[in-house]
């Protein structure tokens, strides 16, 4: 009995505290990884509830290579505004280094990113009640390059990605199928397209764009072959490798003309929007549920643009 006032004072601080971690908004949070304090910012949707029964999703988006979180959660890419409208909860983690660069892995070796944004992904998932089978990584650059090689060796954390501008050089191989939307401009001058179009490119030498793509397309046991529609008068080139395990399928825009910039609509295309239109078919699904949940992802099986 006489430590209850000290439980009553400890109850009376802690409310406060839970009450700000479900606040929407965007806040600043940190997490100690190895004994190393971690910065990201978590954004939470306007009219958010944490709920058992109804469940948010979680985009986790990475920022390029010098920049931060708090500038992959600016308007430039449009993840905050989205996530209000769409009801998701979003995260902006903000990678180490001088200039920051995400470490990514490479033939399934963990990095200390790759254990940030596992731990980071699991720690709010558990404390916002997010749905663990809608949990989805998209990334520019440096962030790109980090979605393919998260997805390779976490492919239990995360349903499906959306790296743009970055290429798949983890020689990983994932366990479970991943989905992938993927965006690269031909004529980017830091990260090659590929051999042709990246000869003045500042990073060459990789697989190229399709490659990168076509590598998860095969994992995930889609048709070998993809699907080429030319879009916006022939200034995006479509690849999409179809009927992959449970219900996965990958997809590459290629864009004309564009250099290594966020296609945040002057592009015609919107990375943002197609990237969430592209997530939100595109959840955890069991591979006996496949026939089931077809007629479903069939909707969206036209083109995104």
């Amino acid at each position: 009995m006489r430590n209850l006032p000290i439980l009553a004072s400890f109850a009376v601080l802690l409310l406060p505290a839970l009450a700000l971690a479900q606040k929407s908004g965007t806040h600043e949070r940190t997490l100690s990884v190895d004994g190393t304090e971690r910065e990201y910012l978590l954004h939470i949707p306007r009219g958010f509830k944490k709920s058992k029964k109804k469940q948010s999703p979680l985009v986790v988006m990475l920022h390029g290579r010098t920049s931060n979180g708090k500038q992959a959660a600016s308007s430039y890419y449009g993840w905050t505004r989205l996530a209000d409208k769409e009801g998701f909860v979003a995260v902006f983690p903000t990678a180490l280094g001088r200039p920051t660069s995400w470490q990514a892995a490479y033939r399934g070796k963990p990095t200390v990113d790759t254990k940030f944004l596992s731990q980071l992904i699991d720690e709010v998932s558990e404390e916002l009640l997010l749905d663990k089978d809608r949990v989805f990584m998209t990334g520019h650059s440096s962030g790109g390059f980090m979605s393919y090689s998260f997805a390779a060796m976490h492919s239990d954390k995360v349903a499906a990605i959306g790296p743009v501008a970055g290429l798949n050089i983890s020689q990983g191989k994932p366990k479970l199928p991943v989905s992938v939307i993927a965006f690269h401009g031909i004529a980017d001058d830091v990260v090659a397209y590929d051999s042709e179009h990246g000869k003045n490119a500042k990073y060459s030498g990789m697989p190229s764009a399709i490659e990168s793509a076509a590598a998860f397309a095969k994992h995930n046991g889609c048709d070998a072959k993809p699907i080429r529609t030319d879009l916006h008068g022939g200034k995006v080139l479509l690849d999409t490798w179809k009927d992959g395990k449970a219900s996965t399928c990958v997809m590459l825009y290629s864009l004309v003309g564009w250099k290594h910039g966020w296609p945040n609509g002057r592009s015609k295309l919107s990375a943002a929007k197609l990237i969430w239109q592209f997530f939100e078919d595109h959840a955890r699904k069991p591979a006996a549920a496949k026939e089931k949940r077809g007629k479903r992802s069939k909707k969206r099986s036209q083109p995104l643009q």
